[in-house]
């Protein structure tokens, strides 16, 4: 069973990108960053690639979801320090801790990149997560840039 594990995880994390990338269910967000942060701590290849979606979600529309992401990183890094070398680490922690994830999200996005830099990531292919969803007639919708912009579109998305 030992041998089927990373091939398991792989399956998981594509699942987890398509659907966390889509998903205004704050409870099925914080499942999947448990997942990830779970998969991203054990010592198997495939704890880089979560890592890598656990950072590049860091960007994500929800401010209190980018702050629950902020804390998975951190454990995941104490957990395991392979995934940054040891030179960058007191870097990167000090990023993640006095970062205002829920504050402006560009800053937010900024901070994601520094991070992916630190940790060898490529950041070329970093996908678009939860900014400028299409509704129903097809039309894009103008991305949100405060919270509470945000929160109304969810809102708005549930018909309340």
């Amino acid at each position: 069973m030992e041998g089927h594990t990373p091939i398991f995880c792989v399956g998981v994390l594509d699942s987890l990108a398509v659907e966390l990338k889509v998903t205004k269910d704050f409870s099925k967000l914080y499942a999947g960053i448990a997942i990830l942060g779970y998969i991203a701590s054990v010592p198997e290849s495939v704890n880089t690639q979560a890592f890598s979606h656990l950072l590049t979600f860091l960007g994500h529309r929800y401010p209190k979801i980018r702050k629950a992401l902020a804390e998975q990183v951190y454990l995941v890094l104490l957990q395991n320090g392979e995934l940054v070398t040891e030179d960058k680490m007191e870097k990167v922690l000090e990023i993640i801790s006095e970062t205002c994830w829920e504050g402006d999200i560009e800053e937010a996005k900024q901070r994601r990149l520094e991070l992916h830099d630190m940790a060898g990531l490529e950041t070329g292919l970093l996908p678009k997560i939860g900014n400028g969803a299409s509704n129903r007639d097809g039309e894009k919708r103008p991305t949100a840039s405060d919270e509470n912009a945000s929160y109304s579109s969810l809102v708005g998305s549930t018909r309340f």
